[in-house]
């Protein structure tokens, strides 16, 4: 009988224990390791993603931008007009404060209708048959080309000749300038820069006011400063020269001419029409323009400047762009841009280069500037 018990004491305790011991080997480890894993988990960084998915792309070639709509777009006009419609996504119906979709709408509403050379070659085949196209056009009125300031030099922009009219008609310009400049402009369809005393002061005055016309630069004529920044208009003027003039005298706030050297209006006498100087013909709202256009540039250029190879296949920074929605670059900071318009402004400029990797789409590629 003992014996008989403790061999069935000692089955049971051998049952007992091999069964706990069986299930730890087994299970405690995976019980142990997968809630380590989560704690020490964290998302990866933008530069991680960017060196972990990104990797020489295949080059299969160079790839147009608007590849779908070849047949589309044949001239120089159509090619403008789909730019300027494609510039901005479409203001969603929900996700924005009243507030926020006037913002929006009123900003929008500033942008001139120009479109860059530089764009317009990015969509465009030959660049020879549409540097010749646009002259023409420039010849008959249809277009008028626009010297604009942009970082690191001048660039070249187009407005249909129709739309700037209706700039000039919608302004609150008084009708005798309104009228005045139209016909200054029919009659010169191709000039950039209005010489010294084609205007009188008034109206070039009124012009100027309004953003129709800026300084050409330098023209050697000493009192001209239309070109210089307001924040150094006051350098013009020698503070030392005027120190040593008694205090309450005209000389110790200038002279005569302190207002005028200073940035302010010519007298409207015809004696100081030169005293502009050669005046540019612009664009009103051509400084919201250009910087929302190198707001788009310089996210694309700083996006592929975290990429591992300094490219990217588009899909993917299109989908950063665009930020799944209202949460992206695209809403937050660049006023809906499209992803299509900005990347066109890049080619066009020379910055990046699109080309067909054969496998995820079209790959951008950083090339400069």
């Amino acid at each position: 009988m003992p014996s008989s018990l403790r061999s069935i004491l000692g089955k049971s305790n051998r049952i007992s224990k091999p069964s706990s011991t069986s299930k730890s080997p087994s299970q405690s480890p995976q019980k142990r390791s997968s809630p380590q894993k989560r704690p020490n988990a964290r998302p990866k960084s933008r530069k991680e993603e960017d060196d972990e998915l990104i990797s020489p792309l295949e080059d299969c070639g160079v790839a147009k931008l608007l590849s779908e709509h070849d047949l589309v777009l044949r001239d120089v006009v159509q090619a403008m007009r789909y730019i300027k419609n494609h510039m901005f996504s479409p203001v969603p119906d929900r996700g924005f404060h009243s507030t926020r979709t006037a913002e929006l709408l009123n900003f929008r509403r500033c942008i001139p209708g120009i479109v860059t050379m530089g764009h317009l070659h990015a969509i465009l085949d030959s660049p020879t048959s549409t540097e010749r196209e646009v002259v023409e056009l420039i010849s008959k009125g249809v277009l008028r080309k626009i010297r604009i300031e942009r970082r690191g030099g001048m660039g070249e922009a187009l407005v249909e000749t129709a739309d700037y009219h209706m700039m000039i008609e919608d302004s609150s310009l008084d009708e005798e300038v309104k009228t005045t400049y139209r016909k200054y402009l029919k009659e010169n369809p191709s000039v950039q820069v209005i010489p010294a005393g084609s205007l009188s002061p008034s109206h070039a005055d009124a012009l100027i006011r309004l953003g129709f016309l800026t300084g050409s630069g330098p023209s050697g004529n000493p009192f001209t400063t239309l070109s210089v920044r307001p924040e150094d208009r006051t350098t013009v003027t020698s503070i030392e020269r005027i120190s040593r003039h008694a205090s309450g005298s005209v000389s110790a706030v200038g002279g005569h001419m302190a207002v005028h050297l200073a940035g302010g209006t010519p007298g409207l006498s015809r004696s100081n029409s030169s005293s502009f100087g050669d005046l540019r013909i612009a664009i009103p709202g051509n400084g919201a323009y250009l910087k929302l256009a190198a707001g788009g540039v310089d996210w694309i250029k700083d996006a592929l400047a975290r990429t591992k190879w300094g490219e990217a296949p588009e899909s993917s920074l299109k989908d950063r762009f665009q930020g799944g929605g209202l949460y992206g670059p695209r809403w937050k900071d660049l006023w809906g841009l499209e992803w299509e318009w900005a990347l066109g402004e890049a080619i066009g400029l020379g910055v990046v280069e699109i080309f067909d990797t054969g496998s995820v789409g079209r790959g951008v590629r950083a090339i400069g500037g």
